[in-house]
């Protein structure tokens, strides 16, 4: 078997910890908790479930925080998580055969991130590379950290079987703001530094988003764009998706065109298809709009779009054409979408 440490980094979220950790418990992890300076009992929970509790005087920043903790654990091959992110049902032979077969790659976990819209449940899946063995990755940038060799290495990843539910984007307006401010200075300090880095500018755009304030996120998410992001890289898409999305919802329909030149990047997402879909849509072209939606159908990756909305938007365009019952059997196939619903009475009525 090859052992696993777990290493967390906390602070003043002692109800988190307590669920991070419980969803720990039916597997064999070393569990290490390091804490940055917490007034609540956060020290005491995590005791109760590992004697590894370390503490260590905040220096903003957060990849100093996850090295130390990482420097504690017993063993090479870790898994690092934060405390709003719980660990769904693992198959621990699964995990371990992915292990052994990628000894020196960062494997990138699923991660199921929860937050409302107006009062309606999303979720948002992505990877992101939490699984590694510390003789050849450390964490770097002192917020929004990301692992990199050490030495010389090329990186490589794969797709790793740990899912997690994240819970961070849920919360009191107030506890939101805090996050984001904070984030916010961080990441100010960090532009100041590497100025011509589209992943600071997007991620300061995000911790507007946190705070529901998209005018300001608008204007970051417009310098991250300004630097050309690649496709490839893991941000991309919930760049293209939030920035057109408030371009969209401004009435800018003519800048939001300018990301379908990504479109042979994500042809194969149904987030980029439907969002693709809407754009068209919005000029007044439903004919171009319609096969968007019937490929994002088919589209085998997504991570926010919900997936009954291709459906929702193809009976919309037939509803628009006067075809209601080609309409309607649309949004029949949408389950209890709520805007199909809704489109449903209003056929009826």
């Amino acid at each position: 078997m090859i052992p696993i440490s777990v290493c967390i980094i906390t602070k003043n979220e002692a109800e988190y910890l307590q669920k991070c950790l419980e969803a720990l418990k039916p597997y064999p992890f070393e569990i290490v908790v390091t804490d940055t300076g917490s007034g609540d009992n956060s020290l005491e929970v995590a005791r109760q479930y590992t004697d590894l509790v370390y503490e260590f005087a905040w220096i903003d920043d957060f990849s100093a925080a996850r090295n130390f903790c990482i420097s504690h654990a017993s063993h090479n091959t870790i898994l690092s998580l934060d405390t709003d992110e719980f660990l769904r049902p693992l198959d621990w032979e699964a995990l371990q055969k992915a292990l052994e077969e990628h000894p020196k790659s960062l494997g990138a976990i699923e991660l199921f991130s929860h937050f409302d819209v107006d009062g309606e449940a999303r979720q948002q899946v992505v990877r992101l590379e939490r699984l590694f063995n510390r003789r050849h990755y450390h964490f770097v940038n002192p917020v929004h950290e990301v692992l990199v060799p050490l030495g010389n290495m090329k990186p490589t990843s794969y797709e790793a079987p740990v899912s997690v539910d994240h819970v961070g984007y849920q919360g009191s307006p107030e506890r939101l703001r805090e996050k984001a401010e904070r984030d916010i200075s961080l990441l100010r300090a960090e532009i100041d530094a590497d100025p011509g880095n589209p992943y600071l500018y997007f991620q300061l755009g995000q911790s507007y988003m946190l705070m529901r304030d998209e005018e300001n996120a608008l204007v970051w998410f417009r310098q991250a764009m300004k630097l050309q992001p690649a496709p490839g890289a893991d941000y991309t898409l919930v760049l293209l998706c939030n920035y057109a999305g408030i371009l969209l919802d401004n009435g800018l329909v003519e800048e939001a065109a300018g990301i379908l030149s990504y479109r042979d990047s994500f042809a194969d997402n149904k987030d980029f298809l439907c969002l693709s879909g809407r754009i068209y849509l919005y000029m007044g072209q439903p004919i171009k709009a319609l096969p968007e939606f019937v490929q994002a159908l088919s589209a085998p990756r997504y991570s926010l779009v919900n997936p009954y909305a291709p459906s929702y938007y193809i009976g919309l365009i037939y509803e628009m054409f006067g075809k209601q019952e080609i309409a309607r059997t649309h949004y029949k196939n949408c389950d209890s979408y709520p805007p199909a619903v809704e489109a449903m009475k209003r056929l009826d009525s």
